[in-house]
């Protein structure tokens, strides 16, 4: 029995201080395989993912051993002879290939030790699609502890900004923006977990920036606001500051656009949050580049009008406008006008869906564009997917929604999510930046009623086509 425990206690010992050569210290699966890109997508036309891979002791691997995980049964080896530092790898997408799947990589060496597993992600997804959404900055307002994200503009300090929301943007000049904002309260503004949504003094209805920011990456950087003497943001659009329910409340922007020389800024006139009811639906107009606004007073919408709220977008020479009733229970509808027709309502066409043809006169004429509870709208052509892309808030499946559509007219796709409130609590609004309209990918500002502030956001499309 003696004898026996013996043995048992030195095949112990041999198998973990030796590797597979006598002599050799206890073999440890070392991180032999590096590369900067991990998560791979194939190329529409070659249907190969490739990623640049890195190996710390090339002169010791005796070949690469590649596996599949999440799929059918695969395996590649790549003699050491092949390889290089850095050495470009890539696969070849196959008809049985998932939708996702992971390609397991590891080094052998001549010594027959093997190094730990590297994994490649492969999103093999086909089609049109939404690929990844991500909160990238903070637009307004100070940071909140433990956020990570960059905050390039500090409005409560720099213009007396501490809480607002929205950020409807247009290119009011080539590569100039501006961005409207709505109910905006002091650098006295503190997020209130327990109470969200504006408080603090300095209570303007709205607020208007100005960007020339061209790389969004890091964030929306403002080259100004429009400010008062004082060098605080200054009201924009009258607002009453009548909280009785039963006068003029606030006066909160929806849509914003460059036409015929002339920015102008659609906006409602709010009696009561409760129920949403408004006084009437207008415009503001500045032909100072923002710096000065003065109320169109021939452009009024009456409080039940398909067009109480609203988006724009120039195409073609005309000014496109999808419009709801204020509020977030409505359908969308579709109206058009040249530049030079902005103020003259007599002159708007809407699209009648049965007749399929514009028609001039009553707005009743528009029939339902996107049948859907539409909450804060944006909407843009996408010069490179080819497509229109609307953006809205809502309620009923309570995030963001994203729709496609081929003609501005229809028909629009099913929804695809940009944001869920389960990951962004009490968001709304989605406005699209103007630099969306080449490349796949898409920015929009989004709001947040805790901490009542507005962040960018960045989406990243795949229009992939069909796997032939």
């Amino acid at each position: 029995m003696k004898h026996i425990l013996l043995i048992i206690l030195a095949s112990v010992f041999m198998l973990f201080s030796c590797s597979k050569e006598e002599g050799d210290t206890p073999y440890v699966p070392v991180e032999e395989i590096s590369s900067v890109q991990t998560d791979l997508f194939p190329d529409k036309e070659t249907k190969k993912v490739s990623t640049l891979l890195n190996f710390k002791n090339l002169e010791k691997i005796d070949y690469l051993l590649v596996s599949m995980s999440g799929g059918p049964s695969y395996s590649e080896k790549i003699d050491q002879s092949k390889l290089s530092n850095p050495y470009l790898y890539s696969y070849t997408i196959r008809q049985s290939d998932p939708e996702f799947f992971r390609l397991i990589l590891k080094a052998v060496y001549k010594d027959g030790n093997v190094s730990r597993d590297f994994s490649l992600n492969i999103d093999n997804r086909w089609g049109f699609f939404v690929r990844k959404v991500e909160r990238i900055a903070r637009v307004t307002g100070a940071p909140m502890a433990g956020e990570q994200f960059p905050s390039p503009n500090n409005t409560p300090l720099n213009w007396n900004v501490g809480g607002t929301d929205l950020g409807i943007i247009w290119e009011m000049q080539p590569g100039k923006y501006g961005i409207f904002f709505g109910d905006t309260f002091g650098r006295d503004f503190k997020p209130d977990p327990s109470n969200p949504g504006p408080n603090g003094s300095n209570w303007r209805s709205n607020v208007l920036a100005f960007s020339s920011d061209q790389i969004l990456e890091d964030g929306l950087s403002f080259s100004s606001m429009a400010t008062d003497e004082g060098g605080d943001a200054r009201e924009i659009i009258y607002g009453g500051k009548d909280t009785s329910g039963n006068g003029d409340w606030t006066s909160i922007p929806t849509a914003a656009v460059r036409a015929n020389g002339f920015d102008y800024v659609h906006y409602f006139n709010i009696r009561n949050w409760t129920g949403w009811v408004t006084n009437y639906s207008g415009f503001y107009k500045s032909a100072d580049n923002g710096q000065s606004w003065t109320p169109c007073e021939n452009i009024s919408f009456s409080s039940t009008s398909h067009f109480g709220q609203a988006g724009f977008f120039k195409k073609d020479s005309f000014v496109y406008m999808i419009g709801t009733e204020t509020g977030r229970d409505s359908k969308a509808y579709l109206a058009r006008f040249k530049e030079m027709d902005i103020e003259k309502r007599e002159n708007y066409e809407y699209w009648n869906s049965h007749a399929g043809e514009w028609m001039r006169g009553n707005e009743q004429l528009a029939t339902v564009l996107i049948d859907d509870k539409v909450g804060e709208l944006s909407f843009l052509y996408n010069e490179t997917l080819q497509k229109w892309i609307v953006a809205y808030f809502n309620g009923d499946r309570y995030n963001i929604t994203m729709r496609t559509a081929e003609q501005v007219t229809g028909p629009w796709s099913e929804p695809y999510e940009l944001a869920s409130g389960k990951d962004y609590p009490q968001l709304y609004g989605s406005y699209f930046h103007p630099l969306s309209v080449k490349g796949e990918t898409l920015y929009f500002t989004m709001s947040m009623w805790m901490p009542y502030n507005v962040f960018l956001m960045k989406v990243q499309m795949a229009d992939m086509g069909t796997f032939e």
